[in-house]
């Protein structure tokens, strides 16, 4: 069985080449689900979650939010051109279309000019929440929830949310000494391998306590060379 399920964005995802804290964890040895996308939205995170909940059981649920406003598709013939041609997400996962928020063609110009509706997106995010939370206390198993980027919430709902509001990785990582050394040239936000080697530690500190501390330490010790 894998003991602990993760879903997050880019920031966290665990099968790219980047190393983020999700892979780090994974060479530490511990078992994990991993559901990370690169570039997804805060729906379909929340939605393999919960469909994973429901099949099989875990000790542990890491939940990494993403920014509002973006933007999931599903690919079809109709589509896949516009993702083909996209000059900021040319590339699909799990047969979505993870197109965020470039405008380079109409049909996304017209969708965030006339469809998009942010108190809509927000409200059906706190109620995957709540329910991801209700359903880890019924399975007892034990819930984190990471802010990648800040979200300004704006409906009282979200005080029922057990997270830490105030945090956010991508905050915390420009705030940081280890943002000196982020590669600027790059497009992607996602913090470089020393913060992320801080973050690990972090994460498994505060709520894995898995023995993996020498482990970590091995990372710093090459990093250093």
């Amino acid at each position: 069985m894998n003991n602990i399920l993760v879903s997050g964005c880019g920031i966290s995802y665990g099968q790219g080449e980047r190393p983020t804290w999700v892979k780090i964890l994974k060479i530490c040895g511990l078992k994990i689900k991993d559901l990370t996308g690169p570039g997804i939205t805060n729906g379909l995170i929340l939605n393999l979650l919960i469909d994973e909940l429901y099949q099989n059981d875990y000790s542990y649920v890491i939940c990494q939010l993403t920014q509002l406003g973006k933007l999931d598709v599903e690919i079809n013939e109709k589509n896949k051109k516009l993702m083909e041609s996209d000059s900021l997400r040319n590339y699909s996962f799990k047969n979505y279309w993870p197109s965020s928020f470039s405008r380079d063609h109409l049909a996304k110009q017209m969708y965030y000019d006339y469809l998009y509706s942010p108190n809509i997106e927000e409200k059906d995010l706190i109620i995957k929440l709540l329910h991801l939370q209700k359903l880890c206390e019924d399975k007892k198993i034990k819930l984190l929830i990471l802010q990648g980027t800040k979200i300004k919430w704006q409906d009282t709902l979200h005080e029922k949310l057990h997270i830490d509001k105030n945090y956010s990785i991508i905050d915390d990582y420009e705030l940081g000494i280890h943002y000196e050394k982020h590669n600027h040239t790059s497009t992607v936000i996602t913090p470089n391998i020393n913060y992320q080697l801080e973050l690990t530690k972090k994460i498994n500190d505060t709520f894995l306590h898995q023995n993996i501390e020498e482990k970590i330490n091995k990372f710093y010790r090459y990093l250093q060379n």
